[in-house]
């Protein structure tokens, strides 16, 4: 499906672990590599949260090997600002998620983007931002 995509730390994890919804990302992937429609963001506060995951349920060098993997992803990783800081913690004071999916759903309100994930947390967030399901 064309458009803009943000990739929340459990679409990458899944990915990286090989697990279930791991097909789905890589077919994502390869889409947005293709030039197409596709576009995918992902905030650097999401990354950090892949790496230390991997590093804690791979290893160290897992993780390391992510981080020299992801300039090469078709991924643009965004930064955030002073106001998406506001706006994750603004989220994250008024719903139950974590500070980290607070950024992931900010980034994806504010991009009008669909917010990838299988975080049943972030699944409660369909009535602020649109959610592409990938969990079971």
């Amino acid at each position: 499906m064309p458009g803009l995509k943000v990739f929340d730390s459990w679409a990458l994890l899944a990915w990286l672990l090989d697990q279930p919804a791991a097909a789905r990302i890589e077919s994502l992937l390869l889409q947005a590599e293709q030039g197409g429609d596709l576009q995918l963001v992902m905030s650097w506060v999401n990354v950090g949260e892949v790496y230390y995951m991997a590093n804690r349920k791979l290893d160290a060098a897992k993780a390391e090997e992510f981080l020299k993997r992801l300039p090469s992803l078709p991924i643009r990783l965004v930064l955030p600002s002073e106001e998406d800081i506001i706006a994750a913690a603004k989220l994250k004071s008024t719903r139950r998620i974590s500070y980290a999916d607070g950024f992931a759903a900010a980034l994806a309100q504010s991009e009008g983007a669909a917010l990838v994930t299988g975080d049943p947390e972030l699944k409660a967030l369909a009535d602020l931002v649109t959610v592409e399901w990938i969990g079971t």
